[in-house]
Parts: structure tokens; C-alpha cells; sequence
């Protein structure tokens, strides 16, 4: 019995050895059963034809499978070269499943990012950045440069141009995003617009490669634009509302000017499309004629200065945009330089290259033709003082040994920018901005001058039209440089304005009537007429002209015998108290006898008479059919007795030189239409 026993004990050892050793082989089994699925799901998983499971993937797939990538694996490029990346891929893989059965990929467009180190691995483009220059349809395109070089101070990715846009083609280059680059204007436009980087002079005079061969073009030195016009369509622009096709986070929106890390952040560190935020630029021929047949097909920027100033950017040294306000209202260059004539109840459409005051007024009522005039002088005004400027800024920094010679000579070239956009743009198509450029060129001037340690200082220029207190300015900038004439006597803006910081409704109003002048000589002597010993010839040139003798309209004006005594204005506009006024009869008899103060009237009486009947003389000359030589002698008379009247005296000041001046043009008057009298009688 107990031999059997020891017996049983054995076999229950080997009994149980053996289950051990089944458990063993049953695990190792279901272990490497699992591990044969595992590897064996990657590998499925990790082919190409498992990406169209998805439905939505099937377009992507089919495209990639009919491009020049389809013996690659989509895994290969999606994701970087090594162990760690695979891992990765499938962790997002099962995400992407996840996302698939709960059908949150609905809620966003399919989205894949492939990185330079994809592309650039080896057996793969690893040489690409060496080859140079390659062929693209009909240009040159070099990789080496768009890679290793900023581009608009923007580094660029393989995907930047390479992108699955057009459907049917895998990582095709993307032509729009060349446009946008290389044809969205900033600072670097014209350098980076230039046809020869694409258009090659060898491609373009060879019959193989070009249906006509350029080589009288190059030859002759035409510019491109000479026969192929408006290539270019589109602006590639960035609406703010495409932001939010994405974004909808007020902190993100914020940047939207900031276009250094906009760019970083969508070109290079993610895979974004330019067209995705950039409207398109279109690059080709056109074949409209209605396009092609436009002034700007040969007249290639010959607006440029005009679009300047009513855009109210472009300039040097300006800050900010002052655009002229009908471009903000939306008003288009033919609102003033093209015009329709109604004749006989038919519409007649004519055209004029220069635009007339009638335009203005047209729209802003009478009176605005005087305002645009005042701009032209305003702006002439200035323009002749800061070319002057320039000038003798040009010679000291011709003659100057300055190390900082070529930074000032930059800067001398920025302020004759301005000036010429002024001089050829013309300050009426935005006088507020014209103003700004004339100051800034007078201060790049300056700044260029303190380069070169120079000791010219030039006066001091006034240009801002913002000097000019109150609202009035918008209208009437460049005021302070027009002098008019009020109540005969000079008057200077500038004096008034900018000096003296007068009021604009000090002397006008808009009360009753825009621009009403309500100012009174009284009110105007308050501050001239405080220092008696100032020189009147500042304001009262005509009356001294008339007293001290001189020119008027080409006749001469002998010196009044009270100067010839040397007597001073202030010996008659000087009353009790010594304040400066109008005298009278009584003022004559304080130095003459009393017969005098009669004598006075008399002549005053004498030239109102003999300016009435001139007038009335005048008038009826100017029905007749004069000659050339009588209209002119008609036009002389009749400035001279305004010039009379806005002396103001009635002949006081030279009663012998207006009375004998007077009676002349009675005599001419009476002379002039004998011969057209003469030649009627003979008709009858």
C-alpha cells in the first residue's frame, strides 16, 4: 500500500507539471497569436488602401493613387522619419478612428500637415535644395533660393507651394500661392514682381520654347507691360471675416495686424493654404478687348502721383493715411473729369483730360472754383519754397566730405519723391496730404542736412494745413499762404492765422451765409491802429502809392504836394488824443484857413462825380464793337477807377494827379467808337 502510494504522488506530480506546461503553451499561443494580429494590424493599418476605409478619405486617396506619389505610403510623408513618428501615427490613428465612429469629423474639414523632413529624407528629395534651377510648365523656378532665403521676411515650408488643392493631383504646386507672394504689393513689390525671375531672356528668344521670339524686345529694351497689360488681377487681400472660418477667440482675432506671427504661426509652423486667408491674384493673358483697350494699357502708371495723393498713402516720412475724403465716399475719378451735355433735350457724353472749376461746382455750388484756385496758389507757393530748399540742400551735400554722405543723399531722394508727387500729382486731388508730404520733405531735408553736420538751416516751413484753427481747414487748407484784399488795403492769411492764431470766425460767418464776411474796419484798426509810429505802407499800400507817387495800371502817379512838404500820414490821422482816424473837413482847417475845409468837400464831390459818369460811359463803351486795342484800353480804365474807389479818399490823397487821371479816361472814352459810328452811317 504504500508503494502504491508513493506511485499516486509521482503521477499527480507529472499531472500537475503538465498543466503548468499547458497553461505555458496556451499563453505563449494567445501571446503570440495577439502579437501576430498586432503586428500584423500595423502593417494593414499602415497601408495606403486602409486610409479610404473612411469615407471621406476616398477623394484624397484616389488622387494620391493616380499621382507621381502613388507607390509611396501616405504614412511615409504625413509623418517624420523614425520610431518615435510611427508610434505617434498610430496613436493619432486611433483617434482618428474614434473620431470617425462618434462622427465628431463632421465638425471640421480633414486636415493633414506634412513636414520639410518628409520630403527631404533620404531616397526621397534629399537633393532637391542642390539641384538649382528647374522647369515649371514655362518658367524657371529655383528651390535653393525660396528655401534658404526670407521670403517678404517670411521663411517659407515644401507645403507653402506644394498643396492638395486641385483635385485629381496629389501635392501639386499650387500656382495661386506663387501670385499671391510674388504679386501682393508691400515694400519689396517691385523688386519681387519682376518678370525676368520667371521668364528667362534664353526661354523667351528661343522658337522652341517661346511662339515668338523676343529678341528685338530685348534689343530695343521694352518693358513688358508695353504689349502684355493687366496680368496681374486681384489685390490678395486678407478679409478680417476669414478669420473666422476658424477662429472665433477674441485674443486671436486681436492679431489680425500682426502679420509676422500670423504668418509664422499658419506658414510655417502649420500647413496652411495662402488662399485660405488671402483672396486670389490671378496671373495671365487676358483676351477682353473691352480690357485691353484701356488708357492703363499703354498709360502704365501715368497716375501713379494722382493715385497718391487721393489714396493719401505712398509718400516719405507721413505716418499715417490721409485719404482724400471722396475716395472715402466712394466717388471715382470721372465724378470731376468727365462730364455730360444735355443740348436739345439729348444727352451728350463728352470727355475732358483736365478737370474744370465747373466740376467742383457742379456739386458743391458757386463759389467753389475760388477755393480750388486758392489751393493751387497755396500749394505753388510752397512747392517754390521747398524746391528751393532742396536746391541749396543738394549743393552743400555735393560739397561735403561727410562719412554720412550716403544717408543723407537716401534721404534727399525721398524728399524729391515728394516733391514730384505734388508737383505732377497736383494738390486739388487731396490738398490736406499734399500739405503733409511738402512738411515732411522740408524735415527729411533737415534731417539729411544734420547728417552731413551742415550750417545751413533753412527757414522755417509751414505746411501743415492742421495750423489753421477750426474746422475751416478741411476745405480751405493751405489758406494761411493766400493775401487778399479787404476793404482795399492787403490782407495776409498767414500773418493772421498762423502768427497771430486770429480766429476764422473772427472775421467770418456761418450764421446767415457760409463764409459770411462780417469783419468791420473799425474792428480790424482795434489792433492795427494801436502803435501810431508803425509803418502804414504794410497795410496801406494802394493809399501810399497815391500819395507818394508811383505806377497804377501803367500810368504815373506824381507825388502829392503835402509829401513833397513832408508831411506824414500821421499829420492828418492823428485827431486830440493821438489815436489814429478818419479825418474830416475840420482836420484841413487845423493847419489851413477855414476856406480849406470847403476846398475839401469840393474835391470830393469833383472825382465821385467824374467816377459816376465814367461808369455810365464805361457801360455804354462796352456795347459797342470795339477793337482789340479799345477793349484793352476799356479793361485798363476799368481797373484803374476801382483802384480809385479802393483808395478810399475820393481823391484826397493826390486830388491833381486822380483829377487829371480822370478827365483823361473821359477823353479816351469819348474817343473810342468813332470809327465803328462812322462805318454804320455808311452801311445805311
Amino acid at each position: 500500500m504504500k508503494k502504491l502510494r508513493i506511485n499516486f504522488s509521482f503521477l499527480r506530480k507529472i499531472k500537475s507539471m503538465k498543466k503548468k506546461k499547458k497553461k505555458r503553451i496556451i499563453l505563449f499561443s494567445v501571446g503570440g497569436f495577439i502579437l501576430v494580429l498586432l503586428i500584423g494590424t500595423i502593417e494593414y493599418t499602415s497601408k495606403s488602401h486602409f486610409c479610404a476605409s473612411c469615407h471621406y478619405m476616398k477623394p484624397f486617396y484616389e488622387s494620391w493613387k493616380t499621382s507621381s506619389h502613388g507607390h509611396i505610403e501616405c504614412a511615409t510623408c504625413h509623418y517624420l522619419p523614425g520610431a518615435r513618428s510611427k508610434i505617434r501615427a498610430k496613436i493619432e490613428g486611433i483617434m482618428q478612428l474614434g473620431r470617425y465612429w462618434t462622427k465628431l469629423y463632421l465638425k471640421s474639414k480633414p486636415w493633414a500637415e506634412i513636414p520639410d523632413e518628409s520630403c527631404l529624407r533620404e531616397g526621397c528629395h534629399e537633393k532637391r535644395l542642390l539641384e538649382g534651377k528647374v522647369k515649371y510648365k514655362k518658367v524657371v523656378f529655383d528651390h535653393k533660393i525660396h528655401f534658404t532665403d526670407l521670403k517678404r521676411g517670411k521663411r517659407l515650408r515644401c507645403t507653402s507651394c506644394h498643396s492638395q488643392i486641385v483635385q485629381g493631383e496629389h501635392i501639386t504646386v499650387t500656382d495661386s500661392t506663387c501670385f499671391i507672394c510674388h504679386f501682393k504689393e508691400s515694400e519689396h513689390y517691385p523688386k519681387i514682381s519682376d518678370c525676368n525671375h520667371c521668364h528667362h531672356k534664353e526661354d523667351l528668344i528661343s522658337e522652341k520654347t517661346s511662339r515668338f521670339n523676343h529678341s528685338l524686345v530685348f534689343e530695343e529694351g521694352f518693358e513688358c507691360d508695353k504689349c502684355h497689360s493687366n496680368t496681374i488681377i486681384g489685390d490678395g487681400i486678407v478679409p478680417r471675416e476669414n478669420c473666422y472660418k476658424c477662429h472665433w477667440k477674441t485674443d486671436r482675432l486681436d492679431k489680425y495686424d500682426d502679420t509676422d506671427l500670423i504668418h509664422y504661426e499658419h506658414i510655417f509652423s502649420h500647413k496652411i493654404e495662402c488662399n485660405q486667408c488671402h483672396l486670389d491674384i490671378q496671373h495671365k493673358i487676358i483676351k477682353d478687348i473691352e480690357a485691353i483697350s484701356e488708357c492703363k494699357t499703354c498709360h502704365i502708371d501715368y497716375h501713379k502721383a494722382q493715385k497718391i495723393l487721393f489714396l493719401g498713402e505712398g509718400g516719405k516720412g507721413v505716418s499715417h493715411p490721409v485719404p482724400n475724403i471722396m475716395l472715402e465716399k466712394g466717388l471715382s475719378c470721372k465724378g470731376c473729369h468727365i462730364f455730360h451735355e444735355e443740348t436739345g433735350g439729348k444727352v451728350i457724353k463728352s470727355e475732358t483730360l483736365i478737370s474744370k472749376a465747373a466740376a467742383c461746382e457742379s456739386c458743391h455750388g458757386k463759389g467753389f472754383a475760388r477755393i480750388m484756385k486758392d489751393w493751387e496758389i497755396s500749394t505753388e507757393k510752397k512747392l517754390s519754397s521747398i524746391r528751393t530748399i532742396y536746391e541749396k540742400a543738394s549743393d552743400e551735400l555735393k560739397h561735403t566730405k561727410s562719412v554720412q554722405k550716403e544717408k543723407a543723399q537716401k534721404l534727399l531722394e525721398e524728399a524729391a519723391f515728394n516733391i514730384d508727387i505734388v508737383e505732377r500729382g497736383k494738390s486739388v486731388h487731396n490738398v490736406e496730404y499734399s500739405q503733409e508730404l511738402l512738411t515732411a520733405s522740408y524735415n527729411i531735408v533737415v534731417e539729411a542736412l544734420s547728417f552731413i553736420g551742415s550750417s545751413y538751416k533753412p527757414k522755417s516751413f509751414l505746411g501743415v494745413a492742421k495750423e489753421i484753427p477750426t474746422q475751416c481747414s478741411n476745405c480751405h487748407s493751405g489758406i494761411e499762404e493766400i493775401n487778399t484784399q479787404i476793404f482795399g488795403l492787403d490782407f495776409p492769411h498767414k500773418k493772421h492765422l498762423i502768427e497771430q492764431k486770429i480766429q476764422c470766425s473772427t472775421c467770418h460767418s456761418n450764421v446767415r451765409k457760409h463764409g459770411e464776411f462780417i469783419a468791420s474796419k473799425q474792428g480790424c484798426a482795434v489792433c492795427h491802429h494801436k502803435d501810431t509810429e508803425k509803418d502804414c505802407t504794410a497795410c496801406h499800400k494802394l493809399q501810399t502809392m497815391f500819395y507818394e507817387g508811383g505806377q497804377l495800371e501803367g500810368h504815373n502817379i506824381p507825388m502829392d504836394i503835402m509829401f513833397e512838404a513832408e508831411i506824414e500820414c500821421t499829420g492828418c490821422h492823428l485827431d486830440s488824443r493821438d489815436q489814429i482816424y478818419r479825418p474830416d473837413k475840420n482836420k484841413c482847417v487845423d493847419c489851413h484857413e477855414d476856406e480849406y475845409g470847403e476846398i475839401f468837400l469840393e474835391w470830393q464831390n469833383s472825382v465821385k462825380d467824374l467816377i459816376r459818369s465814367l461808369k455810365t460811359t464805361l457801360a455804354e463803351r462796352k456795347k459797342l464793337n470795339l477793337s482789340k486795342e479799345e477793349q484793352a484800353q476799356l479793361l485798363n480804365i476799368e481797373k484803374s477807377l476801382k483802384n480809385i474807389e479802393l483808395d478810399g479818399s475820393s481823391g484826397i490823397h493826390n486830388y491833381t494827379a486822380i483829377d487829371e487821371m480822370l478827365t483823361n479816361f473821359q477823353i479816351t472814352l469819348k474817343s473810342m467808337g468813332k470809327n465803328t459810328a462812322n462805318e454804320q452811317k455808311k452801311i445805311y
